[in-house]
């Protein structure tokens, strides 16, 4: 427990990069005789590190062929000059921001328009202009910024693959089941996303309604017609820099990009049989032996491999030497340098740190005894109440530290709370580590590294203070949205039969035979010649 309040207190105060408050556990755990060095180090490889790992390089496919930057200029660029007001920038900037950040880099997505909106702007604000008749082009820019920067993380939430702290929440639930147990896998692809994306969409509206309200209301006058004109030329310039002509490699980044999300919709859901059904265990039917983590790695291995243009079939239909192209390799679909440069492996040491104090805590039985004190405080409510509480602090803990800190410090709690709590809290915690998953990503006030708020203050110049105060009604409105899909939308889709979710045993592994009870009370396990112990 002295190590989870440290580790809190290095999140919140950062006295050392967050990062490397992460290895906290790997020295401590040891030390105190809590768990071994290697039961304490595999925490940092699990099947979800992994997948943070794989679905990152996944993540900057399209920013990887330039894709997403072609269709920001040509979302931002669309409209004669009435399009280019406050309020119609602040709706393309943030219809842009949202649905990119979907399916790539919201880092990437999020610095590509700040940097557009904020040339742009400034330039305008520098050119000569009429105090009577000009609204303030800053304030205009700064609305726009966070408009853009609150889009950004809200998209990113509609899939699992693209924001970090979904990934660490699912891994921490997966983590939390007793040994030789797992939970079903009711948050595959398909599910969370028929969770999350109407959910994101509906805080995206309301967001966007939000800031073109508070745009009329901060600047107080119309842009004039020929600033209009003059912002929409200086856009023009912005876009006459990329190629007219899509080239091929754009084109397939997005072709398997479709393919990959089809891939990972139907590998394994509740409503139809997915085509994984084929390695389904017949002694655990509800847990999937091919999980996410084989499948990115099987598309990532696959864009190293595949060459990003037509060139080597020159080679195949030359018939003689002087026929043959220049002996020049061509590059992948995703190129391993884009790449590299592009995954933060820093926050590897983030998942195992969380990873590690859910399992500490259920070796040492902690997990009881937070349940029956501080616990009770949550569980001892009514369950809408509960669950507001779990919503609330996650948010605010994300707005001040990052999402994956904020997630580290808060899930393991929520998780320990369920145990031996009044029902419905066994069966239905899934939806409070939900909660936590989701209202993780609304840090919108602050600028911490690895952000979108973080592209907001430094490459938009918006002031920390200014970012403060027009965020608070976005995180308000974001968490009540949550609050309300957890009570009334998610029971129906991950627990149709309100039977709640426990735990069901493992699949055994190849060779193996599964426990059985023989007749005079024993138990015999099977599988490399272990024998059971009579009771």
């Amino acid at each position: 427990m002295i190590m989870w309040l440290t580790m809190t207190w290095f999140f919140l105060t950062q006295p050392v990069a967050i990062p490397v408050t992460g290895l906290i556990p790997v020295f401590v755990l040891p030390m105190a005789g809590v768990m071994p060095t290697v039961k304490t180090c595999s925490c940092y490889l699990t099947e979800y590190v992994m997948l943070l790992v794989i679905s990152s390089m996944i993540v900057v496919l399209l920013n990887n062929s330039g894709v997403d930057r072609r269709i920001c200029l040509r979302l931002v660029c669309s409209g004669d000059a009435c399009q280019y007001s406050g309020k119609r920038l602040v709706f393309k900037t943030s219809v842009a921001a949202y649905f990119l950040s979907m399916f790539s880099s919201r880092l990437i997505v999020t610095s590509t328009l700040t940097q557009l909106v904020t040339n742009a702007v400034t330039k305008l604000d520098a050119s000569p202009k009429d105090p009577d008749l000009d609204p303030n082009y800053i304030t205009m820019r700064n609305i726009i910024n966070n408009a853009i920067q609150t889009a950004s993380s809200i998209g990113s939430t509609a899939f699992f693959h693209t924001a970090m702290v979904t990934i660490l929440f699912r891994g921490a639930f997966v983590e939390f089941a007793p040994a030789d147990k797992e939970y079903p896998d009711i948050f595959n692809y398909l599910q969370y996303s028929a969770f999350a994306f109407p959910l994101s969409f509906v805080m995206f509206l309301l967001n966007v309604s939000y800031h073109m309200i508070l745009m009329d209301w901060a600047l107080g006058k119309n842009m004039p017609a020929e600033k209009m004109v003059e912002l929409r030329s200086i856009f023009l310039k912005s876009r006459k820099e990329i190629p007219r002509r899509i080239s091929l490699h754009e084109r397939l980044s997005v072709i398997f990009l479709i393919i990959i999300v089809i891939t990972f919709f139907f590998r394994w859901n509740q409503w139809i049989d997915g085509w994984a059904e084929f390695r389904r265990d017949k002694d655990s039917p509800e847990i999937p032996r091919l999980k996410d983590t084989t499948v990115a790695a099987i598309f990532v291995i696959a864009l190293h491999i595949i060459p990003k243009g037509y060139g080597f079939v020159q080679f195949l239909e030359a018939e003689t030497k002087s026929e043959l192209p220049p002996l020049k390799a061509e590059s992948a679909i995703l190129w391993w340098k884009f790449v590299d440069n592009n995954v933060n492996y820093g926050y590897i040491f983030l998942f195992g740190a969380c990873h590690a104090i859910v399992k500490a805590v259920r070796v040492t039985g902690l997990d009881k005894e937070i349940a029956e004190g501080a616990g009770s405080a949550i569980t001892g409510k009514s369950w809408n109440v509960g669950i507001f509480i779990v919503v609330l602090v996650a948010t605010i803990l994300a707005n001040l530290t990052t999402s994956v800190a904020a997630c580290v410090i808060w899930i393991p709690f929520v998780l320990s709370c369920s145990v031996d709590a009044p029902i419905p809290w066994p069966s239905k915690f899934y939806l409070a580590a939900l909660g936590v998953g989701v209202a993780c990503s609304f840090g919108f006030c602050l600028p911490f590294l690895y952000t979108p708020a973080y592209f907001c203050h430094n490459t938009g110049k918006v002031p920390i203070k200014k970012m403060i105060k027009y965020n608070i009604m976005s995180v308000l409105i974001c968490m009540l949205c949550l609050y309300f899909a957890l009570l009334i939308w998610a029971p129906y889709l991950f627990d149709p039969n309100d039977l709640g979710v426990v735990a069901v045993d493992a699949p055994i592994q190849a060779g193996a035979t599964k426990a059985t009870t023989t007749e005079e009370g024993g138990e015999g396990a099977g599988g490399g010649g272990g024998g059971g112990e009579g009771l």
